[in-house]
């Protein structure tokens, strides 16, 4: 929308104090802005996602949100509706919470529909925001783009050069008052302050054999953000992953009241839902509290009631497979043999495996440590025999990917052509090409499959460029694989990568190269998260991940084993003369 302006004179005349009072207003911004359409003042700091859960408790400082000044030209109309507009996620209403001074920036319909949780445009703190007064009633904003996050959470990486430019319409009203009449809904943060505002968290639901729980993570502004874990969890998984798992909760079932409280003092979320029959059921009552208890996991939760239709649920939650596994040993290949790191030294396995002379490499194995597998110099599959038992081929090469094993035991692999299958193979040779039309054309460099055995992460090149994509596995009654789901993609920042493992259950780790850098370094790549390098190793080669953030490996070309006990930590040698580092999986 647009507006004449009531004199060309008039406007002419106010111009250049319009301009002097929206560049003073600038100036007095307080670190944060937010907008619907606009920009923000860059900080310093950036998103992480770590080890450390969300908060419930709103952000440290929020900036007070003012109301719009008397005779305020377009351009400070729009600076004033930045300023306010961040403090619509404020806990405190006096502050601007709710967004209700935002509002007052804005015309009478505009007012009404803008919808500023829709979404959410993060923008990298390095950079600044680039204003253009394209008119008496127009300002546009430009800025470069880290992340988008969608009106339920999802949150997805922007590639490196992405940009956006919002545009803003302005009208005068009765009163001569400039008011915003046009504008995109949604909301503008730099990195640090979305950090500050916002908070991820996992949504859990099951695999079909009801043996483990998966998790989805979204991101939620932190004011009321055990409400919005449990809304989001009563609605489902996003599609990608729908046909990959299900929910012990019945469909139908709503929030009643439609919020989640959370008690100051003995910190109990009290989770009211409204009746529903399946809930008499004992089994999936109890998978149903597990659901729950899991996702609300955040700190300030100590205790989760549910109650549905008025009376307490006072089952126990079920006992589910969840998260990275702590007891995975690292296993490395040692000369002519497979040994295990504990407590910093190498060790012989309890039953070391037979590789009857052969020079094997990119082994692979279950948790249970009963299927173990590698690629043999000649490029076949094969299992590795353990005490009598002789290494067999169970798939011929050559050009076969690294293997990954699920804890079904079907081994993972493929070939590095385009429109070529991914196959899972069991130990017995029973075989399945494992469909996935999203890949067509595409050449596969690593799969890898995740601890719950729902989700793949695949590493895939195409003609445009590298692509790191996570997608829900589809398999019939037995467990077989069928098909992929359709790819959620992750890892924006990446140019180039040659390995990838699972570190937690929401995070890859990808040996390769991001922005500007010359050298390979291992990455974090949240499934819903900022890529983030870790210190350069040079002549790093294969990595191993599996316990979480705090064991993380490297070898090098000269056999060096490294360790980084954390993601701030540095790099510290363990052991040399070793290669091919792995964790079950």
């Amino acid at each position: 929308m647009s507006a004449t302006p009531r004199s060309t004179a008039r406007a002419a005349a106010r111009t250049t104090r319009r301009r002097a009072v929206a560049s003073a207003l600038v100036l007095a911004l307080p670190v944060l802005w937010v907008l619907s359409a606009c920009v923000a003042m860059p900080t310093s700091g950036g998103v992480e996602v770590g080890d450390v859960e969300v908060s419930d408790a709103g952000p440290a400082v929020v900036p007070l949100a003012d109301r719009p000044a008397p005779d305020a030209d377009p351009e400070a109309i729009v600076v004033g509706f930045l300023k306010a507009s961040q403090a619509g996620f404020s806990r405190d209403p006096r502050r601007g919470g709710d967004f209700g001074a935002a509002r007052e920036y804005l015309a009478g319909d505009a007012r009404a529909s803008w919808r500023p949780r829709e979404r959410v445009v993060v923008y990298p703190t390095s950079s600044s925001p680039t204003f253009t007064v394209v008119n008496e009633t127009q300002v546009q904003v430009t800025l470069s783009v880290a992340a988008r996050i969608d009106a339920d959470g999802r949150y997805a990486e922007a590639a490196p050069d992405a940009e956006e430019s919002f545009t803003f319409d302005l009208v005068q009203d009765s009163s001569d008052q400039w008011r915003i009449a046009g504008l995109e809904n949604g909301v503008v943060l730099d990195e640090s302050n979305f950090e500050n505002l916002f908070g991820s968290a996992s949504l859990y639901f099951l695999t079909p054999d009801d043996a483990s729980l998966v998790p989805e993570t979204r991101w939620f502004p932190l004011r009321n953000i055990a409400t919005s874990i449990v809304g989001e969890l009563l609605e489902g998984p996003s599609p990608w992953l729908r046909d990959s798992v299900r929910s012990a909760i019945p469909d139908g079932v709503e929030l009643t009241p439609e919020t989640v409280p959370v008690d100051e003092t003995d910190g109990t979320a009290s989770v009211g839902l409204t009746e529903a029959a399946a809930l008499t059921d004992s089994g999936e009552r109890a998978r149903m509290l597990a659901q729950i208890e899991a996702s609300l996991a955040i700190p300030g939760v100590r205790a989760v009631a549910v109650t549905a239709g008025g009376v307490e649920l006072t089952a126990s939650a079920a006992e589910l497979d969840r998260g990275v596994d702590t007891d995975g040993v690292l296993e490395v290949v040692s000369e002519d043999t497979v040994v295990q790191l504990k407590n910093g030294e190498l060790v012989p396995l309890p039953e070391p495996p037979d590789l009857a002379g052969r020079q094997v490499q990119d082994l692979a194995r279950n948790e249970r440590g009963n299927v173990r597998v590698a690629l043999s110099d000649a490029g076949d599959l094969v299992l590795v025999g353990v005490g009598d038992e002789p290494t067999t081929t169970i798939l011929e090469g050559p050009g076969l990917l690294a293997p990954s094993v699920d804890r079904l035991g079907w081994t993972w692999t493929g070939r590095p052509g385009p429109a070529g299958p991914l196959t899972a193979v069991r130990a017995d040779g029973q075989r399945a090409d494992v469909s996935a039309p999203w890949l067509a054309g595409r050449s596969v460099t690593a799969v890898r499959v995740a601890r719950d055995g729902a989700r793949v992460a695949v590493l895939s090149t195409g003609t445009d460029g590298l692509a790191l994509d996570v997608a829900g596995v589809v398999r019939d009654a037995s467990g077989s694989p069928l098909q992929l789901g359709e790819p959620l993609g992750t890892g924006a920042t990446l140019v180039d990568a040659s390995e990838l493992v699972w570190v937690d259950d929401a995070t890859l780790g990808v040996l390769g190269r991001s922005g500007v850098a010359t050298s390979a370094a291992y990455h974090l790549v949240p499934l819903s998260g900022q890529t983030r390098a870790l210190p350069a190793l040079e002549d790093a080669v294969a990595i191993a991940g599996g316990k979480g953030q705090r064991s993380l490996y490297v070898t090098t070309s000269d056999a060096r084993l490294f360790w980084l006990p954390g993601v701030n930590a540095s790099w510290t040698e363990v052991a040399t003369g070793v290669r091919d580092p792995y964790f079950p999986g």
